[in-house]
């Protein structure tokens, strides 16, 4: 039983030490924060004052202030009962209810302490969110959920506690995400299809298929005059100061290769897959056959994977669509707008990674699955024994 979770195991505690030591390792290149505060839960006790109204573009919201007391229930200040102001607009709105509990901003400020309703206590669904994830992928998945929960925690610690420290201590981005996504891409298919001919095929398609949808991303959106500074919150990335100026012309490249990995992984082992399949049918088929076969299942997943990836990219742009047709903007103005035109660009290059990866892991398949002679002869052999005449074989 260990034996058989061994590697899973390993990269478990690997994982959990990225994890622990990351945060020590990379205090000395951590932006500094000039404010002094902290966050606790609270517990809203009497609400004192009330003003508010419906919002009238948006009646479901309510906009005004309260004023309210709230105990804090941990943190070095629990148990203390607190004087809350809280002002709600569209953007920041945390309504305070009697009994509801809310995250609390302690800020120090040369006025003495600001107590500041900051945000709903939403950890509470996400937590039970997981749960449910997590158990419906070892109800349905068994031990492949489990390869995958294995491989998800490894990929966070990975971009956590690694790749951001990276980028934020001066190493090049393009080097390190290249570096950490071809450790992750060997992961994750040693976890979920094993170590042979197979997984190694899926592993070099994914990698190229990747390294081309970042290489597009970079270079047409440099075509189009675009940067990392124009990804949701760049510029601000900019302002956290550290020794080591934050090397923003490359974060699209490390954006689509994150964003891209997860759609190629998938399409690179279903052609290696089709290739093992169809090689153990019929092994007389030469590798050109076998190549071809398996790009001919290729364009049926490419018109899929495609749509997935340019969909979900449309969909964390939805507002952005609905401000363009709702302002009736002429296609000029909107295609040439950085986040259109950024929103595009990685969709488009997502896609060609994906495309391309088709191509590319059915060539490789075709010189890692050398033609199976022992299973010809093995074949040849059971035959013989069953026939009066000897099979003749290729």
């Amino acid at each position: 039983m260990i034996k058989k979770y061994s590697f899973s195991l390993i990269i478990v505690i690997l994982s959990t030490l990225i994890f622990y030591f990351s945060p020590k390792i990379s205090e000395d290149f951590r932006p500094s924060n000039k404010y002094r505060q902290e966050f606790a839960h609270a517990k809203v006790l009497t609400i004192t004052k009330s003003e508010l109204t419906k919002d009238s573009l948006a009646p479901s919201i309510l906009t005004g202030r309260q004023e309210f007391s709230a105990e804090i229930l941990d943190g070095p200040m629990q148990g203390k009962v607190v004087e809350v102001k809280n002002p709600l607009s569209r953007q920041h709105n945390v309504l305070a209810n009697e009994g509801g509990e809310f995250i609390m901003l302690i800020r120090e400020t040369p006025n003495g302490q600001l107590f500041w309703a900051f945000n709903h206590q939403r950890s509470t669904a996400i937590y039970w969110m997981t749960a449910v994830f997590v158990g419906l992928l070892l109800l349905f998945g068994k031990r492949e959920g489990l390869q995958s929960i294995v491989s998800l925690y490894f990929t966070a610690a990975l971009i956590i506690g690694i790749l951001i420290p990276a980028i934020f201590a001066g190493f090049s981005p393009i080097w390190v995400t290249v570096g950490l996504m071809a450790l992750k891409i060997v992961v994750n298919f040693i976890l979920v299809a094993g170590y042979n001919r197979k997984s190694a095929s899926a592993m070099l398609g994914t990698l190229l298929g990747v390294l081309c949808a970042g290489i597009m991303a970079q270079w047409f959106g440099e075509m189009a005059h675009l940067s990392g500074i124009y990804l949701d919150k760049g510029e601000d990335v900019m302002y956290l100061v550290t020794d080591q100026p934050i090397q923003i012309r490359w974060l699209m490249f490390v954006a689509i290769m994150i964003s891209a990995l997860g759609a190629v992984m998938d399409v690179a082992i279903s052609i290696a897959s089709a290739y093992n399949e169809l090689q153990q049918a019929n092994p007389n088929q030469t590798p050109r056959q076998l190549m071809l076969a398996s790009m001919n299942i290729g364009r049926d997943i490419m018109g899929t994977m495609t749509n997935t990836l340019i969909l979900a990219f449309t969909g964390s742009s939805i507002t952005t669509i609905m401000m363009v047709w709702g302002l009736d903007m002429p296609l000029i103005q909107f295609i040439n707008t950085p986040i259109m035109s950024l929103s595009i660009i990685h969709a488009l290059a997502g896609s060609i990674g994906i495309v391309l990866t088709i191509p590319l892991t059915a060539l490789l398949s075709s010189i890692i699955f050398k033609p199976s002679h022992e299973t010809q002869a093995t074949e040849c052999f059971s035959l013989s024994e069953t026939s009066k005449d000897h099979p003749v074989c290729n």
